[in-house]
């Protein structure tokens, strides 16, 4: 009789001690679990800046400073033809396209056009490495119209590929 009374007792004991470590692991599990938000978007985000109609696919994302548009210098290059020369030295850049050269000068507040230094209001901006520019001002130098279109937030760039 004794024996029946002891298994029972050890049987007991392991019912709770697996509850309780399935309490544990449960409140272990819920405690160490990244938080988690479901947002549902009403729009699809766009990008800021159209090329002849169709959306630009940009490398490095263009911004907005003082209701300016920034785009990177090799996006803006790759989107509109032409070439990009830098270095050395290492400051240096050149953009060509058509019958116009341009060298940028990072951080200051001239560009100089065919061999002309030409007053630049916004000054390019480097992000982590990588060079933005106004995108209708350098866009100008080449003879591209941008217009900017209020209501969408976004510029549409428009120019011959010829």
């Amino acid at each position: 009789m004794q024996s029946t009374g002891h298994i029972g007792r050890i049987a007991a004991i392991a019912v709770v001690a697996s509850l309780l470590l399935s309490t544990v692991a449960l409140v272990w599990g819920e405690s160490s679990a990244p938080q988690f938000q479901l947002i549902q978007r009403k729009t699809i985000q766009r990008e800021m800046v159209w090329f002849n109609g169709r959306e630009g696919d940009f490398e490095y994302k263009p911004f907005m400073k003082d209701e300016r548009v920034y785009v990177s210098l090799l996006d803006l290059m790759r989107h509109i033809g032409g070439r990009l020369l830098t270095g050395p030295p290492k400051d240096l850049i050149e953009l060509e396209r058509g019958n116009v050269s341009v060298r940028v000068l990072p951080n200051d507040h001239y560009a100089i056009v065919n061999g002309v230094k030409t007053d630049v209001v916004r000054a390019p901006i480097k992000r982590g490495g990588t060079l933005y520019v106004p995108l209708r001002f350098y866009c100008n130098l080449f003879g591209i119209a941008v217009d900017w279109n209020r209501i969408e937030r976004r510029a549409y760039v428009s120019f011959s590929t010829e």
